[in-house]
């Protein structure tokens, strides 16, 4: 990412000076040619890159998404793009209408004779009055850099100056200004690890790799399937938000997460507008429960949009450990909208023989139901089952599963977004219940007002039970009811068997009898 921000740093800088100088006038007219020279002998160079897909280079093409639905990111990136093209072809025009070889002559040892004219370069010919083409394609270029600066200052003006001070060096920290985290507090479990890389990937997500520091390794050795509980400092406090793994963590590596953007979600655009190589964030190490017992199991996974992360990393890991067959069901809007596709593409190369990809595309095929589903992975209900995506989709997942009489303790869900409140509206709680408490070998007593849930009440007395996404999402907060009942906001994280057990997650529960009982 490094080399590529260095690369894009001096191609806008000198397509600047190339600009300035056209704008000038004609007392300038050789160095525009000169520093013309300079921009397409660029602009042929990121060509040349664009097909070996080095790391860190993005794709030369803005991905495409819906005319009627366009994201302010992909709008700046199309800008960019047309700026870009603009300028080549003033360039090229530009280069077929003036006499090369007696310009390069200037150069030691460089004949006039060496190429010729422009009078005998007729690739500009066919264009009529190229000089009027040339100014067309410059101004265009005017404008779209104009279009492009308003777009920057209307949507990205909090990324201008840390994008002209450039990238602070790998293991300094984050620069001055450059977003971070607070350091933790003494009883916080978090860990403030480095932002190493930072990779686009398709359907408009991102991959970020983290550094963890070399004594806190084993405590970050995590399973594949689980996930990091980021504090993402778009707000105050800062927001936690949970964000699978999406590869394997093997040795030293760095760990990988990638992020969708969503719409209004504060967290994702923050990381997605904000988060460089260089800065530093604090998080919590991995957890969860979606992950296989072993590895060497065939295995079928279900996944729609970003349901993919924690599935990528089963896959991969069971493909690399183990020895069994994969099956990998994956539902996107479209062919654009699919995350790890050229990842996907080696994988099924490097391991045809044990790895199946079915793709499904809702514009062409419909929205995926429980029959739908089913029909394409019929052929897999004795493999272990693990389910990721939207919550609709998860249902029609499990719905099909059970209907292909897969057993239930084969299959497996992760939820990965918040659902909204589902009171019990027919049980009336009362107005404040009693609590008991079991906490690191000591009782408490407390009372819990009603609608508030057992982890505001057991804080507001100083307590500090475990807790982390404070969601429904993590399960870090999850004590065992005891004695008395409690209602749950919004539950992604415990199973039937452990709520019917007296699982609760507390960030969520809210007592709905006049006594309770919980420990941890």
């Amino acid at each position: 990412m490094a080399a590529f921000n260095r690369f894009r740093l001096f191609h806008w800088l000198l397509a600047g000076f190339f600009v300035a100088v056209y704008l000038s006038g004609e007392d300038a007219e050789l160095l525009h040619i000169w520093l013309g020279y300079g921009l397409v002998a660029l602009l042929l160079l990121r060509l040349l890159i664009a097909p070996l897909r080095l790391r860190g280079f993005p794709r030369l093409l803005p991905p495409r998404t819906p005319a009627h639905k366009p994201s302010p990111d992909t709008v700046g990136k199309w800008l960019t793009f047309g700026t870009l093209v603009s300028c080549a072809l003033a360039s090229l025009i530009g280069f077929g209408m003036v006499e090369n070889g007696d310009v390069l002559a200037a150069l030691p040892g460089v004949s006039p004779e060496l190429f010729g004219a422009a009078g005998d370069i007729d690739f500009v010919a066919w264009l009529g009055d190229a000089e009027e083409v040339h100014e067309f394609f410059a101004n265009l270029a005017l404008w779209l850099i104009g279009l492009h600066i308003g777009h920057v200052l209307l949507f990205r003006r909090q990324s201008v100056w840390p994008m002209l001070r450039g990238l602070p060096k790998p293991g300094a920290g984050a620069a001055p200004n450059q977003p971070s985290l607070m350091a933790p507090s003494a009883s916080d479990e978090s860990v403030r690890v480095e932002v190493c890389g930072r990779v686009e990937e398709g359907g408009d997500a991102c991959s970020f790799e983290l550094r963890v520091p070399a004594e806190q390794r084993e405590r970050f050795a995590a399973r594949p399937g689980q996930f990091l509980i980021l504090k993402v400092p778009c707000a105050e406090p800062p927001l936690l938000r949970c964000y699978s793994l999406s590869r394997p963590v093997l040795g030293d590596e760095p760990l990988r997460i990638t992020v969708k953007r969503v719409a209004a979600g504060r967290a994702s655009n923050w990381l997605h507008e904000q988060l460089q190589p260089g800065a530093s964030l604090d998080v919590l190490p991995p957890a969860g429960s979606f992950s296989p017992a072993r590895l060497d199991g065939d295995l079928l996974l279900i996944g729609a949009g970003s349901g993919i992360t924690p599935l990528m990393a089963i896959l991969q890991a069971a493909l690399a450990q183990g020895h069994a067959r994969i099956c990998l069901f994956y539902a996107n809007r479209d062919a654009d909208s699919v995350i790890f596709a050229e990842e996907l593409a080696g994988l099924q190369q490097r391991y045809g023989q044990r790895l199946q990809v079915r793709y499904w595309f809702d514009q062409s095929q419909g929205v995926p139901g429980a029959d739908a589903i089913a029909g394409q992975v019929s052929d897999w209900r004795e493999a272990d089952c693990f389910i990721c995506g939207p919550q609709p989709f998860m249902d029609g997942a499990r719905q099909a599963l059970l209907g292909l009489q897969v057993a239930e303790q084969r299959i497996h869900l992760e939820r990965f977004a918040a659902q909204p409140d589902n009171h019990n509206a027919a049980a009336t709680p009362p107005d404040a219940s009693r609590l008991w408490v079991s906490l690191n070998g000591r009782r408490h007593a407390l009372d819990v007002r009603r609608g508030e849930v057992l982890l505001d009440a057991m804080e507001q007395i100083g307590l500090q039970p475990p807790n982390a996404c404070r969601t429904g999402v993590c399960a870090a907060c999850k004590c065992r009811v005891v004695s008395g009942s409690v209602t749950m906001r919004s539950n992604q994280a415990l199973s039937e068997p452990q709520i019917r057990q007296g699982w609760a997650l507390a960030c969520q529960a809210e007592p709905s009898s006049a006594e309770l009982q919980v420990e941890y």
